[in-house]
């Protein structure tokens, strides 16, 4: 009986560190590179789901819907580009509306920084980059809104800010690329 009880231990022992070994796997498997390792926290009101990020900002991605061409929008910005940084100069962006930069060559694995003032600043606008394929990275904030993202797909990209916030809204800052 007492050789029973041993063989039982064991086995049980065994048993844990399997299920143990098996429960990590999932949960590599869960978190592939789609989402940079991080797990989704929630989806916003649009139905966007999110990411936490290091920086404290939720990271959403939305995806274009079937009519509509990828990266279209309703209002372009104007934009000075030189090299590899832009200037986001006075955009000024009426409620339901977006502005956008031109056109940049960005290389999976590199990094996207965006840092701009938004004006009143208690609006909270989007403020992302739309990629090759015309889905939308974006994070939502006012006033003082920084974030890096990380780049996913080579190709060209655009920075965007998207105004929901009911009034128009002005935006100054810089992007890096």
């Amino acid at each position: 009986m007492i050789i029973a009880k041993k063989i039982k231990r064991k086995a049980l022992a065994l048993m844990s560190v399997v299920c143990l070994f098996a429960g990590s796997m999932s949960v590599l498997a869960a978190t592939s590179d789609e989402t940079d390792g991080k797990v989704p926290v929630l989806k916003n009101s649009a139905g966007d789901e999110g990411v936490l990020c290091d920086d404290g900002y939720i990271e959403y991605t939305e995806y274009p819907d079937s009519d509509d061409a990828p990266g279209s929008e309703i209002y372009i910005g104007t934009i000075n580009v030189t090299d590899s940084n832009g200037s986001i100069s006075n955009w000024t962006i009426t409620n339901g509306h977006s502005a956008t930069s031109g056109k940049f060559y960005s290389y999976s694995g590199g990094t996207i920084t965006i840092s701009v003032a938004i004006v009143p600043s208690n609006k909270t606008v989007r403020v992302g980059i739309a990629q090759p394929d015309g889905t939308r990275r974006y994070v939502e904030g006012n006033g003082s809104v920084g974030h890096s993202f990380s780049v996913t797909q080579t190709g060209y990209h655009k920075v965007y800010i998207a105004n929901d916030s009911g009034t128009t809204v002005t935006a100054n800052g810089v992007y890096s690329y």
